[in-house]
């Protein structure tokens, strides 16, 4: 599943980033259903417990917090190497857009 996605509206395409939903539930708390084990820790998950969770993935609440917390500092490491691609792309536009000029001809 890809966050980066190309969007037809019927005349033209475009991209946008979008989360997908079933990649965000796993940030969910939820009261399980069934007993289950915890996908990080091997912890047993009994019956109408509380719990991180997205379709048949699990994980208990110490661990999910951990793994929140990983990954809002992946979240925004992603957002730092977009700042960079953006301050390369003001400080080398000029050259770049002469490159494509001669390259389109």
């Amino acid at each position: 599943m890809s966050w980066v996605i190309k969007d037809w509206n019927g005349t033209k395409s475009k991209l946008v980033v979008i989360p997908q939903k079933t990649d965000m539930n796993c940030f969910r708390v939820i009261k399980i259903r069934q007993p289950v084990t915890c996908c990080e820790c091997g912890k047993k998950l009994p019956q109408k417990s509380w719990a991180y969770g997205s379709d048949w993935t699990r994980i208990c609440l110490a661990c999910g917090e951990k793994f929140s917390k990983t990954a809002i500092g992946n979240f925004k490491q992603i957002i730092k190497n977009i700042q960079k691609n953006l301050k390369k792309l003001e400080k080398n536009r000029d050259k770049w857009n002469a490159e494509n000029l001669i390259a389109s001809l």
